[in-house]
Parts: structure tokens; sequence; C-alpha cells
């Protein structure tokens, strides 16, 4: 039977015996300058005019929602590194701040990861290669399954594999994304095809600013021009072309026959389960 799904605050709360202090949780405002961000925090890219404005509303009302943050035990003496609100924090420095409110949180590294990336899970303006790098970096780098991670955040873990998904197209392309030229739906179009075929698209697909649809059509193009050859005049080069095509387009491997009668088989080789579930994606099988 499967197990309980457990929530965050579940996983957050499974701390080493012994950890739990009186500081755990405590409200403090602290210095700004005893502050550090962590280095590998989900949102890699922050938008200076989002700042500004923040800033603006910070000297206004202030910080209305407290920085988390977790005291370092090194020996530069009482500081402290920032578990979720740096946005928040950068802003207050912009808005001339001395002290900043915070929530002071007794977590080990595994937790801080996990912590840092479910506020920004959060937030729906956090872009989908910045949420993808965020999700490997729990997976890698503090031994969260895949399963684990999608629990601990409240996603599907399907969900959650598609999003990790985007890091396997180039980097070109993953910067497009970044910059809000492409969607992450753009993205999962474009990873079965071959990389060349990739890029090109996508450059064509930011400049011209396709939409997913078009960018659908541009895909199957190739396809369409398939079944409109007439089988009578097909080449086993032709074949072998168009086999291609279809191979890159779907992401798995594709045999077609072509009968005297003009139809055409086409047979799709799919190798494993997960294979299986892209090849249904992308020919948009719900």
């Amino acid at each position: 039977m499967a197990g309980k799904r457990r929530s965050m605050a579940e996983f957050l709360d499974l701390a080493e015996p012994g950890n739990f202090t009186v500081t755990d949780g405590l409200k403090r405002d602290l210095p700004i300058e005893k502050l550090i961000p962590r280095q590998n925090q989900p949102r890699r890219t922050t938008d200076p005019t989002e700042l500004e404005q923040m800033a603006a509303t910070i000297r206004a009302l202030g910080i209305i929602q407290p920085i988390v943050v977790r005291p370092l035990d090194d020996q530069s003496g009482d500081r402290y590194q920032i578990v979720a609100g740096e946005r928040r924090w950068r802003a207050a420095q912009l808005a001339g701040m001395s002290a900043v409110p915070t929530i002071v949180r007794i977590l080990d590294e595994r937790r801080t990861a996990l912590y840092s990336l479910a506020e920004n899970v959060a937030r729906s303006d956090l872009n989908p290669v910045d949420l993808a790098k965020g999700y490997q970096s729990v997976v890698e780098e503090h031994g969260f399954s895949q399963t684990e991670l999608a629990e601990a955040i409240g996603q599907n873990v399907k969900t959650v594999n598609r999003v990790l998904r985007l890091l396997k197209l180039p980097d070109s392309i993953q910067e497009l994304i970044e910059r809000g030229a492409l969607t992450a739906k753009h993205g999962e179009l474009l990873l079965g095809l071959s990389k060349a075929r990739q890029i090109e698209l996508a450059q064509s697909a930011a400049e011209q600013q396709w939409s997913v649809r078009e960018l659908e059509r541009q895909i199957a193009k190739p396809a369409e021009a398939a079944q409109r050859k007439s089988p009578g005049n097909v080449t086993d080069d032709d074949i072998a072309r168009e086999q291609t095509l279809w191979s890159e387009q779907l992401g798995a491997d594709v045999k077609l026959r072509y009968s005297k009668t003009g139809t055409v088989r086409i047979t799709i080789i799919a190798t494993s389960l997960d294979e299986y579930q892209g090849i249904r994606e992308r020919l948009g099988v719900s």
C-alpha cells in the first residue's frame, strides 16, 4: 500500500533529534548587513525594475512578510543565511532600511534547499528554467527522489519530471525561456527534435513570436509532406528521410511502410514507459 503523502510542514519538521531550540521560529529584527544570500537559491534572475517597485512599496509600507533566515555556524560572528526572501532583502537595501524583520529557523542544508524552493514554487513569476534548476539542485545535491520532491511541494511527479526535462534543451533555448521569449510549452514541443532542428525552430519561434500552436504546425510540416507524397514514387532514401523526421519529432524510433494501395503504415517503437508517456504527450493524447 502506498504511504500517506507528507505535507511540506512534515518534511521541514523531520529534523534530527536535538535540532529544535528556543530560537526556532523566533521573530526578530536583524541588521541588514548581517544577512547573506544563498548561493544555490532557485531564483537566478531578478528584474531590476521589479526590485525598484518592491523598494518603493517597502518605503511606503515596510516589509509585510518577514524574511526567513537561519543562523550560520562560522567564525564571522552573528550572521544569518537567507532561506526565503532574498528579493525583499535586496529591495530593502534599495529602500535604505538598516534592519529587516525576520523569522529565524533552525534548518539543515537539505531542508534549507527545500524551504527555499517551496517559497519560489508558490510564486507564479519564477521562470520555468530557474524552477527546473531548483528541482535539480534538491534532487541531485540533497538526496531527494523525484517522488519525494513532488510530494513535498504538492506537485504531481509527472509535472516535476516534465519541468526537469527542460534542462535537456540546449543552453541557447533555455536562455530564450528564461528571458520569456519562449514558454515552457514551446520547450516541451522541441524536446523530441534533433539539436539542430531544436535551435532552428526555437530561434524562428522567438524572432517571429510564434504561438505554441504555430510551433506545432511548423513541427508537423515534415509529417504532412510525407502524407502528400505518392507511395508509387517513394524511394528508399525518401523513406529513410521521412522516418528520421518522424523520429526527431516524437523522440522515438519510427518505421514507415508504404503499400501499393496508397496507404502508409506508421510504427512507433517505445523502449520504456517514460518514452511511451513522452510520445503520448507530443501526440496530444490525454
